[in-house]
């Protein structure tokens, strides 16, 4: 998974894989429900439209490549295929995190000093990512510290330097999700009637182009660069951090610090997309595992193609949803969709992993 790989070929790869997410882009810019018409459109929007929908795609794209990249992280340091934001429970942690603010914030909107300036407005809906990247760490914390704690008391993994087994980090993960998961709920019934319908929209994974600002974008462009420039610079490191902890540490990679920085920077990743749109499970569990099929486990590669895989794989989905909504009762959640996708493959992963093992 070390081989030579030359500027050339690293550049030539970044090149492909942008182009072909900019095809997907433009195709998925040309095609959609026109809420003018009252029908499917295929071709140039109206000038009406196309701010909102370039907006909405830059959005999904943003969110693809960040679950992408987290995807491929967590797989890589947790030696486990099954490894995902979601199932792990950082996704619904950073969910709860947003839903708070939301939650507090909501009733701010309300005050006519507030609502009728754009830079307050702005300002609050900025300020999603601070929470979203807090409930996301915390999550992330919770999990590594259980699965390790409960290997280190078993004896199992021979001290190998934060070890944590799979299967244990699997089943913590399920549980911190489906307590966040409760909280999540828990924190939709307690809310006022006019925050109540935002909350559940947003806990239902959909990306609503309304509560989408180019200030906004911008703010989680700037964390997600942040948070996976580390894991770029870093992708040498994760080809042997993928190997056991005996070996990566006798070819001079910190395993503990590694883990450590890539689990931050796979949350705060997950939580800048998740900012975005809400929960949408599943992306950096499928997309990591199609580019390994392509391109092979070398996460140099991997790291590349992954986040834009995702990118794609999520403008695409959520066209589908704008395409749904012409003979549907309205807007699917385009989580809906991820997790149709996401729910057979995952169980195929799993029967497969069941079988190896």
């Amino acid at each position: 998974m070390n081989g030579t790989i030359t500027a050339k070929s690293y550049a030539r790869l970044w090149l492909l894989a942008t182009l072909a997410v900019a095809a997907v882009f433009l195709l998925c810019l040309l095609c959609g429900y026109d809420v003018l018409l009252r029908r499917v459109t295929v071709g140039w929007p109206a000038a009406e439209l196309l701010e909102s929908r370039m907006l909405r795609l830059i959005a999904a794209a943003i969110v693809g490549f960040a679950l992408g990249a987290a995807g491929v992280t967590l797989q890589a340091l947790l030696r486990n295929p099954l490894a995902d934001p979601y199932v792990l429970g950082i996704s619904s942690g950073a969910s709860v995190g947003v839903m708070l603010w939301l939650l507090f914030t909501g009733p701010l909107l309300a005050i006519p000093a507030v609502a009728t300036s754009e830079f307050l407005r702005q300002l609050l809906a900025c300020g999603t990512t601070i929470p979203a990247v807090a409930g996301a760490v915390v999550s992330c914390i919770l999990v590594f510290v259980l699965a390790r704690g409960r290997q280190s008391n078993s004896g199992e993994g021979g001290g190998g330097g934060g070890a944590v087994d799979p299967v244990t980090l699997l089943l913590v993960g399920v549980v911190i999700s489906a307590i966040n998961g409760a909280l999540l709920m828990l924190l939709n019934n307690i809310a006022p009637g006019g925050v109540q319908r935002s909350l559940l929209n947003y806990v239902m994974g959909s990306i609503n182009e309304q509560a989408l600002t180019w200030w906004l974008i911008g703010t989680v462009i700037l964390v997600l660069a942040g948070a996976y420039l580390p894991v770029l610079l870093g992708s040498r490191a994760l080809n042997i951090g993928s190997l056991s902890d005996v070996e990566s540490v006798s070819l001079g990679v910190n395993i503990g610090r590694l883990r450590t920085l890539c689990f931050i920077c796979a949350s705060i990743m997950t939580a800048a997309g998740i900012a975005l749109s809400g929960p949408i499970g599943f992306v950096g569990l499928i997309c990591p595992h199609i580019c390994r099929s392509i391109w092979g486990a070398d996460h140099r590669k991997l790291v590349v193609t992954a986040p834009l895989c995702g990118a794609a794989f999520l403008m695409a989905a959520d066209s589908l949803v704008r395409v749904a909504q012409f003979s549907s009762n309205g807007e699917l959640p385009v989580g809906v969709i991820t997790a149709l996708c996401g729910g057979p493959f995952f169980m195929v992963l799993l029967k497969r992993k069941g079988a190896v093992g």
